[in-house]
C-alpha cells in the first residue's frame, strides 16, 4: 500500500515543464511508463493482504494518534503536514482524539490543524437515504434555531432514518452546543415504558461510535442501561451516565447567541441541560433509588429562583418543572416550595400547580386550601383564571378545571374575548370527556351572545382568529355528538347538516355526516362532494399561508378519517410538526394518517408520543386503544 501510494504520488509531482525528469519527451514518456508498470505490478503481488485473505490492517494504537496530533505542532511545516495527512488518512478512528485537541489544546497550532480535520469529516454518510442527507447539509448551513429544527425532523424521520445521523451530530459537530441538543432529543426518547426505545438503541450507538465526549457518554449510558436486566449493570450505567452528566453540569459550553432565528439560543441550552437532568432522575427512579431522585427534583425546582431571572420567568418555569415532576411520580418535590409561600401567593399559577402536588400526594385539606388561595388572588383577574383552568385541565385536575371555566364562563362581567376565549375551551374540555351536550350549551352562550351584541361577539371572535360561524358550527357538532352518545340517529343527521349549513369547513361535522351509520349512497355521494370541496379551500388557504401550521392539520385530519389522497394528507401532517415540534394534536393526527394507510404500529407508536405531551386528554387514550384493536 505504501509504495502504490508513492508511486501515485511521484507521478503526479513529476515536473513535466522542467529538466528534473528529462529534457527529453520520450525520456519522461518512459519515466511514467516505469511508474505505471510498477503500480500495476505491486497491486498484483500474491503477497497482498487481500490475496492472502489477511485481516485488515489493526486500527492505529491511541498512542500513535496523540503521537501524531502533537506533531501537528511541530516547527518543521513537513512534518506537519505528514502528521495532517496520516491523521487524515485514519478518517473516523482519529476523529474522537482530534476533536479534543480542536476544543482543549493550549497549542494554537495543534487546535487549529485540529479544527481543519475535524471539519474535513462529513455528517453524511453513504447509506443516508436522501431526505436525510438534505436534511444534514441543512444542518451544516443552518443557524442555531434552523440546526434545531433540523435535528427535531432527523428525530422524527420515518422508518427511524434519522436517529444514527442525530447520534453521528452528537459525535462529530464541532460546536458543543448542537452536540448537546442532539443527545438530550435522543435521551428525552427513552421512557421506562416505552417499548419502542429499544429499536432505536443500535442506531444510537452506530452514531455516537466511540466518541468520549461528555453528551456521548450520557446518551450511551441511558442506552446502556435501557438494555440492562440486572441490578449490577444497571448500577453501572447508572455510575456513568452520572459521571457524564456532571461533565456536562460543569464543562465548557460554546457561548450561543439569543435569539438566532427568532430563537432564543440561551434557553435553549438550558431547558438541554433539564432534560438531561430529568433523564437521570428517571433513571433513579427505574433503579430503585426514589430518595436520590425526589432530592434531585426538589434540587431541579429550587434552580427555577435564580436571581437573575423576574419573576414571572421564575412562575411559569416552576410550574412546569413542578408539574414535570408530580407527572412523573415525585410529587413531594412541592417541599422546595415550603419557604417560599409569599412568592406563591403572588403568583397564582405557582400555588395550583403546589395544590396539584399535595392532592398527588394525599394531602387534599393542604391541596384545597392552596387552590382556594389561587383562585381568590385571580377573582378579578379573568386572563390569569383562565390560565389557570387551561393548566388544570391539563394536569387531569377535573374538579378544579371546571369550577375555574365556569367561574368565567357564567360570570356577567366577563370581558368579551376572555369570555368568547373561555367557552371555546371548556366546551372543548368537555368534548373530550364526552359531555357534550354541556359543550353545546357552553357554546350557546356565545352565539346567543352573538345574536343580541352582534358587533362586540364578532369583534371579540376575530381578535381571537376565529370565524364567527364556526362557533355555531361547533356548536351544533357538538349536538350531533350528544344525539349519537343517545341512540338518536334523525337528531344526530339534523345536527350534522346544521352545523355544516352554519360552517361548511366544520371539519369533524364533515367527518361525522361521511360516518353516518344510515347514510344512502346518495347521502355518502353528498358528503365526499362536500369534503372535496372543504378539502379544496383548506389547501387554497395553505398556499396563500403556507406557514400556518392548523391548515396543515386540518387537511390532514379530514383526509385521515374520511377519504382522499392519504400520501398528501400525511406529508401535510408532517409539515404541521415541522411548524409545531411535538404538538400533542398534530401527532395525533399524524397517527391516524398512519392508520389510514394501514400502518398500525407506527400509528400506536405516534398515539403514544401524543399521550406522553398531553397525558390526560382522554381523547387521545381513546384513539390509542383503537389503534391497537386494529393492529390486533
Amino acid at each position: 500500500f505504501f509504495f502504490k501510494q508513492k508511486t501515485a504520488y511521484e507521478i503526479r509531482n513529476c515536473d513535466w515543464s522542467s529538466d528534473v525528469c528529462s529534457s527529453d519527451l520520450s525520456t519522461k514518456m518512459s519515466q511514467a511508463y516505469r511508474f505505471l508498470l510498477l503500480a500495476v505490478l505491486l497491486a498484483a503481488l500474491p503477497w497482498s493482504a487481500a490475496a492472502r485473505g489477511a485481516a485488515e490492517p489493526a486500527e492505529p494504537a491511541p498512542e500513535e494518534i496523540a503521537a501524531l496530533i502533537a506533531t501537528l505542532g511541530d516547527d518543521d511545516y513537513n512534518k506537519r503536514e505528514a502528521a495532517a495527512a496520516t491523521l487524515k488518512s485514519f478518517g473516523s478512528a482519529a476523529f474522537d482524539a482530534l476533536l479534543v485537541a480542536s476544543e482543549v489544546s493550549d497549542d494554537l497550532e495543534v487546535a487549529l490543524r485540529a479544527k481543519w480535520l475535524v471539519d474535513a469529516i462529513p455528517l453524511v454518510a453513504p447509506h443516508d437515504p436522501p431526505e436525510i442527507q438534505k436534511l444534514l447539509e441543512k444542518f451544516r448551513r443552518g443557524n442555531f434555531a434552523e440546526q434545531v429544527q433540523a435535528m427535531r425532523r432527523l428525530l422524527r424521520a420515518d422508518g427511524d432514518a434519522g436517529i444514527e445521523p442525530l447520534a453521528r451530530i452528537v459525535r462529530l459537530d464541532r460546536t458543543l452546543a448542537s452536540s448537546r441538543v442532539a443527545a438530550a432529543l435522543l435521551a428525552r426518547e427513552w421512557q421506562p415504558d416505552n417499548p419502542f426505545f429499544k429499536e432505536i438503541r443500535g442506531k444510537i450507538r452506530a452514531g455516537l461510535g466511540t466518541s468520549q465526549r461528555p453528551a456521548a457518554r450520557f446518551l450511551q449510558a441511558v442506552v446502556a442501561f435501557s438494555e440492562a436486566e440486572a441490578a449490577a449493570p444497571r448500577a453501572a450505567a447508572l455510575e456513568a451516565g452520572s459521571a457524564a452528566f456532571a461533565d456536562l453540569s460543569h464543562g465548557p459550553t460554546d457561548p450561543v447567541p439569543a435569539n438566532i432565528g427568532g430563537n432564543d439560543g440561551e434557553a435553549i441550552l438550558a431547558e438541554t441541560q433539564s432534560l438531561f437532568a430529568r433523564c437521570r432522575m428517571q433513571m433513579l427512579l427505574a433503579a430503585g433509588r426514589r430518595d436520590a431522585a425526589v432530592a434531585e427534583a426538589r434540587g431541579l425546582l429550587e434552580k427555577c429562583f435564580s436571581a437573575d431571572k423576574d419573576p414571572d420567568t421564575i412562575a411559569a418555569e416552576a410550574v412546569e418543572t413542578l408539574a414535570w415532576a408530580v407527572e412523573t411520580g415525585m410529587p413531594e418535590a412541592v417541599d422546595a416550595l415550603a419557604a417560599r409561600g409569599e412568592f406563591i401567593r403572588d403568583h397564582a399559577i405557582v400555588g395550583l400547580a403546589a395544590g396539584s402536588a399535595e392532592k398527588a400526594r394525599g394531602n387534599q385539606a393542604q391541596a384545597d386550601a392552596l387552590v382556594a388561595a389561587a383562585f381568590e388572588k385571580t377573582a378579578d383577574e379573568f386572563s390569569g383564571r383562565l390560565q389557570g383552568a387551561i393548566l388544570l385541565a391539563k394536569w387531569g385536575c377535573d374538579a378544579w378545571a371546571t369550577r375555574a371555566y365556569e367561574s368565567i364562563v357564567e360570570n356577567p362581567k366577563a370581558p368579551p374575548a376572555e369570555l368568547a376565549l373561555a367557552s371555546i375551551m371548556y366546551a372543548e374540555y368537555l368534548h373530550d370527556q364526552q359531555r357534550d351536550d354541556e359543550a353545546a350549551r357552553c357554546l350557546a352562550r356565545i352565539v346567543e351572545h352573538q345574536a343580541e351584541n352582534p358587533g362586540n361577539q364578532a369583534q371579540a371572535l376575530q381578535q381571537l382568529g376565529r370565524d364567527p360561524r364556526s362557533t355555531r358550527g361547533r356548536m351544533h357538532f357538538f349536538e350531533s355528538c350528544a344525539a349519537a352518545a343517545r341512540g338518536d340517529a334523525v337528531a344526530r343527521r339534523h345536527a350534522v347538516d346544521k352545523a355544516l349549513a352554519a360552517y361548511p369547513k366544520e371539519v369533524d361535522a364533515l367527518i361525522a355526516a361521511y360516518s353516518l351509520p344510515d347514510n344512502t349512497p346518495e347521502q355518502r355521494s353528498e358528503a365526499v362532494r362536500k369534503i372535496n370541496a372543504a378539502l379544496a379551500r383548506i389547501d387554497s388557504e395553505i398556499q396563500a399561508v403556507p406557514d400556518d401550521a392548523n391548515g396543515y392539520n386540518e387537511y390532514a385530519w379530514l383526509v385521515a378519517n374520511t377519504e382522499g389522497d392519504v400520501a398528501k394528507a400525511t406529508r401535510y401532517s408532517k409539515l404541521s410538526l415541522v411548524r409545531s415540534f411535538d404538538n400533542s394534536s398534530y401527532l395525533d393526527t399524524l397517527a391516524h394518517c398512519r392508520a389510514a394507510a394501514g400502518d398500525y404500529q407506527g400509528a400506536i407508536r405516534t398515539q403514544r408520543l401524543a399521550k406522553r405531551q398531553d397525558p390526560h386528554q382522554r381523547m387521545l387514550q381513546r384513539n390509542l386503544e383503537r389503534f391497537e384493536r386494529l393492529a390486533k
